[in-house]
């Protein structure tokens, strides 16, 4: 691609040189920096505008103007537009190469959903069977407690805790055994 932005230069400048100064060529050396935009770096990009600005200046010597800074001035904005243009090019297409790995990234994680959301599905059309002393889970031919029925089958994240009926019955038992620890030290 680096020989084609050259090449492309190169053929820009001859054609400009070739059609004389009643054709503007300006816009023609967008197509070099355009390649390096799209397919390399900004260094390469800045490099590019300026041998754009260079060679439009270089092709306009001979040109009679009013006043040879004129000249400067048409290859300094030929350089400048080039720079702009490149820059905005190749900001475009790295917006478009993150957009493509967004939209995989979110086709993956649809997939993914999609998937889960099956198995869950299908744990809620069938019977699940509870043990009634110890309230494992059958699963197929296994059986789970609810904590790996929950992590293994629905994907849940687990934190432990206690309930309020299960603090006062623990309140209540402490109670009743420290009665118990006393009853006994008056006993003695």
């Amino acid at each position: 691609m680096a020989v084609l932005s050259i090449l492309s230069l190169l053929l820009m400048a001859y054609t400009d040189f070739v059609t004389g100064y009643e054709f503007v060529f300006s816009a023609a050396y967008l197509i070099p920096v355009s390649v390096c935009a799209w397919y390399f770096g900004r260094r390469t990009i800045l490099l590019m505008s300026i041998a754009s600005g260079l060679t439009s200046w270089l092709m306009d010597i001979g040109h009679p103007y009013f006043h040879v800074r004129f000249q400067y001035w048409n290859g300094f904005v030929c350089f400048l537009i080039s720079l702009i243009t490149g820059l905005l090019l190749h900001r475009l297409r790295r917006t478009l190469e993150e957009r493509t790995q967004m939209n995989n990234e979110l086709q993956q994680a649809l997939e993914e959903l999609r998937r889960s959301t099956e198995e869950i599905r299908k744990l809620q059309k069938g019977l699940q069977v509870v043990c009634a002393w110890t309230k494992q889970i059958k699963v197929g031919e296994q059986w789970m407690t609810p904590d790996e029925f929950l992590t293994t089958q629905l994907h849940l994240i687990l934190t432990h805790g206690i309930s309020p009926e299960a603090s006062r019955e623990l309140e209540q038992d402490g109670r009743n055994q420290a009665l118990t620890v006393a009853d006994k030290m008056t006993a003695f």
